[in-house]
């Protein structure tokens, strides 16, 4: 679970291939942050530099036990995150879903939109 202070504001749980994490810090199975620079420093220095990732999000009702471990109100939804990360060539190298307290969280995203102008077959 991650906090902000002592409010808690969403659950990540990141999936690894055994071959792209074998002998690094993410086999602990004690769950928490795999230090500083996270999974991502970690497939790094194995090897794997991120190039991309996909987010998918949703919202929904909280399951019981969701509600309770993110001391969310009556009544309170969450937003459900998939991701999945990718190197250049388009190995995954990380599958990994969150669960945020839909008051308590924001996406921001700033990204780049291509020349529609310039497009091949596009309208002029």
């Amino acid at each position: 679970m991650v906090k902000e202070g002592s409010q808690p504001t969403h659950t990540l749980t990141s999936f690894y291939r055994p071959e792209h994490v074998e002998g690094t810090r993410l086999v602990d199975p004690a769950p928490g942050p795999a230090g500083r620079g996270g999974g991502f420093r970690v497939l790094y220095d194995a090897g794997y530099e991120i190039d991309h990732m996909q987010e998918t999000l949703f919202a929904r009702i909280p399951t019981a036990d969701e509600a309770q471990l993110l001391r969310l109100a009556p009544g309170e939804w969450v937003v459900e995150l998939h991701r999945t990360t990718c190197t250049a060539d388009g190995t995954v190298v990380e599958f990994a879903i969150g669960v945020h307290a839909a008051t308590r969280f924001a996406w921001t995203y700033d990204f780049k939109v291509p020349d529609s102008a310039n497009a091949e077959g596009g309208n002029k």
